[in-house]
This record gives C-alpha cells, structure tokens and sequence, in this order.
C-alpha cells in the first residue's frame, strides 16, 4: 500500500468536497463519491490521492498536499490547535484539522489580525526563523504619549533579562485622548515581545492587531473571524514585497 493513502473521509475534507470529516460522512450516504469510476460509501476506504481518481457528482477533486490559510483573527481566540478551556484559531477554519495544521507564529489571545494556518512546516519554519529577518507589523495603541527616548529605545533595541530586541521600525499616526496610536514592525517574535517593549518605555499597550507580514496584509473585507485561502505561490509574492 503506497505511503500516501489516506481515509476517503479526510480525503473529501481536505479537497473542499466536504466542510469535515463528519460532513464528508453525509456526502457519502448520498452516494455521489466514486473512487476509481465505482461508487463508494465507506469513509474508511483508503485512497492514494496521487493515483486514485475520486469525483462527487461527477467533479473530480484535486488534492494539494499544503494549504494556506489567511485568518483575520479575532480577540479572545488563541493561537493553538487545540485547548481545553478557550476557542482556538484552529475552530475558526473547519477545513483545518488541528491534527494536520497549525498557526504559524502566535498571536495573543487578546490581540487581533493577520495569522497564517498551514501544514506546511517547511513554510512556516522560513516564515518565523530570526535568520530570516522577516517584517512583522503592528498597529498598536498605548497608554499615554511615546517620548522620544522610548522612540529611541524602540528603534535601537531594547535589553531584557532574557534577550535584546532587534532594532524596531516606529511610525506615528495619532496621539488623541492620552493615548498614542502608532505601527510598530519587528523582525523577532517573542512572547509578549511588542507588549513589553512599549512596557519598558512606559507605555502599557491596550489595543495590539498584526497588520501586515512583510507585504502581506489582511485581504481588503476580510472581517475578524474570517479567513481566505492562498496559494504558496500567491504568498510568497506578497510577504517579498517589502525585500
């Protein structure tokens, strides 16, 4: 049997031919799958998605063995695949099998925006290596006025006991009602990392959202909660952009 079988159910979820792997059940019980030009209903029938012809209603699916997900994501959900307590950026995409995929990078459960889910770990490997220095954008708003020696500091680098911040890019937008609204780029991606460098300067964040990473940003309409599904060819023109 070749290496790349795989159940007919997850086969029929990962080709959009079903919205899970419960669903593909359904799809099965009509009768409107075929593999190899027969009619099948079992959900554990193995099929070799290189070789074996599958169709549902006469359409023959097209397996890509990586997918790419863009997520608005929204607070209040985390970056994992699975936990006992709170909604994960995995339940926001039922194509996603938290068995397979995974969010790329992390983003805090109060902080909102642009996070990529894949099962491509060579993808996400590039995407989140240091070495690769790859920009990551942040539309932040903070307590009170960013001085000049915080700008300093955050453009220079900032020393914490466990490591030294890579210098930052800082662009002002707005200062209104005692708080200052700015975007902040890193190439690093550390716990908490932008939340404690404005911290240190002695402004506490109180709204942080990803905006962009490297030329990539949130699709325009793409509401919090929502996700769009890319190429990885159609990713890594975006995210070079900005090189």
């Amino acid at each position: 049997m070749s290496k790349t079988t795989m159940r007919l159910d997850r086969f029929l979820a990962l080709t959009n031919a079903a919205k899970s792997r419960s669903d593909a059940k359904k799809v099965l019980k009509m009768q409107a799958v075929t593999v190899n030009g027969t009619i099948c209903r079992l959900a554990e029938q193995q099929v070799d998605p290189e070789s074996d012809p599958v169709m549902v209603n006469g359409v023959l699916l097209t397996y890509r063995k990586y997918r790419y997900f863009v997520l608005n994501k929204p607070a209040g959900v985390i970056s994992a695949t699975k936990d006992r307590i709170s909604e994960t950026v995995l339940t926001l995409i039922p194509e996603a099998d938290p068995k397979d995929y995974f969010p790329v990078g992390r983003l805090d459960k109060d902080t909102e925006g642009l996070l990529i889910i894949t099962n491509d770990g060579a993808f996400a490997h590039n995407l989140t290596s240091p070495a690769k220095k790859v920009p990551k954008t942040y539309f932040t708003k903070t307590e009170g006025q960013v001085s000049e020696e915080g700008i300093r500091m955050l453009t220079c680098g900032i020393t914490f006991s466990d490591y030294t911040t890579k210098p930052a890019k800082f662009e002002f937008l707005s200062y209104e009602d005692g708080f200052t609204e700015c975007l902040l780029t890193i190439t690093e991606g550390h716990f908490h990392q932008v939340k404690r460098m404005f911290h240190e300067v002695g402004n506490d964040v109180v709204f942080l959202k990803r905006i962009a990473i490297g030329g990539l940003r949130i699709p325009e309409g793409l509401m919090a909660g929502q996700y769009k599904e890319f190429s990885r060819e159609e990713l890594d023109e975006a995210i070079s952009q900005l090189y």
